[in-house]
């Protein structure tokens, strides 16, 4: 019995009954879908015909407002008036001044009042503003006033008058005294009054609605014809020739009809609408099917898609399960790939640098942050040109479409000293082979470029060793005995003539093989290599001791020197190389000061676990061309210099497992940095 319902589950799930099955579930959507349609539609074009009647509704009761605000406001401005005319009224013999009622008139807003006699004689007046002119505002009105004087009963004591310009507009008011001897004029300008009348009047809510989006006229239609509309429409027949009109006249409640109007399908309302100043009619509002087929369209369309989108997804669901697996497994895979080229893009060597099309930067890499010493969110998201060393990487040439590819070998001079760099430029590319930036690789080799000037240095040094080895015995020997001849003539021998030149010429001689002495005792120290040696010293008390001998040879009082050493710093050494070191770099600093004085500072100090001494003078600097090969023999900015001094500060830094660095800015100044490990 299982085994039976298994078997039909599975005949009803097999293949062979997939199709039948889906055809039909088709067929059923497609149904419904039509049904869902057609009840859209009816729904729809009822709805907008509710929302027609409310609308013209509203509009019915608006427009009997806007017709008793109209008669309201023609009341206040009418009384306004009539209190001002009966103030004036209320003196006998009406005796005012220019004066006060100028007042009168300044207080009540209008522009001038006017008292004439029974023959229309000016009796006085007075004005608001000194700019009006009471001929023109006379002769605005006078021919009414005439007609006032002569029947007042049948004129109507308030009326406006258009004048010949725009916007010159002005109402007038008459009244006559109860003893007929005198009339009071009130003139003012109507143009407020005017444009309130027209923003609250009938019309004006008429033009303002029938101009919304869907709306294609309203009007009201009376048995005589058109009173308003909001549009041209033309002629239209009479409400007693129009039979859904004549219905509509005497309906209670809202009618509505669907006709082609210029060519369009239209929805009309209508409503019957009654007031004492227009009498009975019809109010008519036209509504554009238009928008309402694009909405059922739309609908339709969107069931039958949504139809189409139901039986596809029970064809896609099983493709979807297959595929299911298959997507985990390729994110799997994106994912190791991703935290892989981050490691990658972290980890290198070499910085790495990305600039969007826009010249913004995008990526940056650590190594990249350190070769330039500058921190990621000065980089991150700001212009390549706004960088300080923009100008030694020309990613802008790329950018611009000048190359597409670009390797170069630059050097940046930065915060942390000189840097030498290998560049490698090229640009990137959409698959659509639209460029989107530039990628750069700046490896630093500066390290390596250090290495092949040590290497170089020591060749060279190598080389002088073994040429001192050969020549300083032969050299010393001669001077030894040019000393001592020297040294003999001075103290033996006394000349009968020209004692002090001979005594001059022979100190001469015996200076100068001195000197020769020196330079070759200094040429032998710069070629012998000692070593590091494992004694522990006190380099605290060694700077100190150094910097006074320093002191004590000085031999001009505008050049000073100033030390900062703290105690108890030890390292393992030769003191006697290190005296020789530091007396070098003192000495060295003090002839940079020769010219115009200055000052030599010595700072000693532990950062981390190093030992810095400093030696900083205010001289001129040294010229970057010269930085790189101070160290080296006989380079020298001096004119009586030997070019060794500097060269065996090297030779002791390295044989003490130190390095030494140069500072020197542009504005001037030197910094020699002495670097040593402490001792473990």
């Amino acid at each position: 019995m299982v085994r039976s319902d298994a078997s039909d589950g599975g005949r009803w799930a097999g293949p062979r009954y997939r199709l039948p099955i889906l055809i039909v579930l088709g067929i059923l959507l497609f149904v419904f879908a039509y049904l869902g349609i057609q009840k859209s539609r009816n729904d729809s074009l009822e709805l907008l015909r509710i929302q027609g009647a409310a609308l013209i509704s509203s509009l019915t009761r608006s427009a009997d407002n806007a017709i008793k605000a109209n008669s309201f406001f023609d009341l206040l401005v009418q009384e306004k008036f009539s209190d001002l005319a009966g103030f004036v009224m209320s003196r006998e013999q009406l005796d005012f001044s220019y004066e006060e009622l100028a007042d009168f008139a300044a207080a009540y807003g209008v522009d001038g009042i006017f008292i004439f006699d029974a023959e229309l004689g000016l009796v006085t007046y007075g004005l608001r503003g000194v700019f009006l002119n009471p001929d023109d505002i006379i002769d605005d009105y006078f021919t009414e006033l005439e007609a006032f004087r002569n029947d007042s009963a049948g004129f109507r004591d308030f009326m406006t008058k258009a004048g010949d310009l725009p916007g010159d507009v002005s109402m007038y008011y008459f009244e006559r005294t109860m003893n007929r001897e005198y009339i009071v004029v009130i003139a003012a300008d109507a143009l407020f009054y005017s444009e309130a009348k027209k923003n609250i009047g009938i019309g004006y809510l008429v033009q303002n609605i029938g101009h919304e989006l869907g709306i294609v006229y309203i009007l009201f239609q009376t048995p005589d014809g058109i009173i308003f509309s909001s549009r041209n429409i033309g002629p239209v027949l009479k409400i007693e020739k129009d039979e859904f009109l004549s219905q509509a006249l005497i309906c209670d409640t809202t009618c509505s009809r669907q006709y082609i109007f210029d060519g369009r399908e239209i929805l009309e309302m209508a409503k019957a609408f009654e007031s004492d100043e227009y009498g009975s009619g019809v109010f008519r509002l036209g509504i554009a099917l238009d928008r309402y087929h694009e909405i059922v369209t739309g609908f339709d369309r969107q069931m039958i898609i949504l139809s189409l989108v139901i039986f596809a997804v029970l064809v896609l669901y099983v493709m979807y399960s297959q595929g299911k697996q298959k997507r985990m497994y390729l994110d799997r895979s994106y994912r190791r790939i991703q935290s892989l080229a981050e490691k990658v893009f972290e980890s290198m060597n070499s910085g790495l640098v990305v600039v969007g099309p826009d010249g913004t930067i995008e990526l940056a890499n650590p190594e990249f942050l350190r070769t330039f010493s500058v921190e990621e969110g000065v980089v991150l998201g700001h212009k390549w040109r706004d960088l300080p060393f923009a100008e030694v990487i020309p990613i802008a040439e790329l950018l611009a479409g000048r190359e597409t590819a670009a390797e170069l070998e630059t050097m940046y001079a930065g915060p942390a000293g000189r840097r030498y760099l290998l560049v490698t430029m090229a640009r990137l590319y959409r698959q659509e082979n639209q460029p989107t930036g530039v990628a750069a690789v700046i490896y630093d080799y500066t390290r390596v470029r250090e290495l092949e000037e040590d290497s170089r240095r020591r060749e060279r040094l190598t080389e002088l060793g073994d040429l001192a080895a050969g020549v300083a015995h032969e050299i010393r020997n001669p001077l030894n005995a040019i000393s001592i001849a020297a040294q003999r003539l001075l103290s033996e021998f006394e000349p009968k003539t020209n004692v002090d030149e001979f005594q001059e010429f022979t100190r001469q001689i015996k200076s100068e093989a001195n000197r020769l002495n020196e330079i070759v005792t200094r040429f032998l120290a710069l070629t012998r290599s000692k070593g590091r040696q494992g004694k522990t010293i006190d380099f605290s008390t060694l700077v100190e001791e150094t910097v006074k001998l320093l002191r004590l040879g000085l031999e001009r009082k505008d050049i000073t020197i100033v030390s900062t050493v703290p105690p108890d710093i030890t390292l393992n050494g030769t003191e006697d190389r290190f005296k020789q070191m530091l007396f070098n770099l003192g000495r060295n600093a003090i002839e940079a000061c020769e010219a115009e004085g200055g000052e030599v500072t010595v700072v000693l100090r532990e950062e981390g676990d190093e030992v810095v001494l400093s030696v900083i003078d205010t001289g001129p600097g040294i010229p970057d061309d010269l930085k790189r090969r101070v160290f080296s023999p006989y380079v020298s900015t001096k004119d009586s210099g030997t070019g060794l001094g500097l060269s065996i500060v090297h030779r002791i830094v390295e044989e003490h497992e130190g390095r030494i660095e140069i500072h020197s800015p542009p504005s001037g100044g030197t910094e020699f940095r002495v670097i040593f490990k402490k001792q473990s």
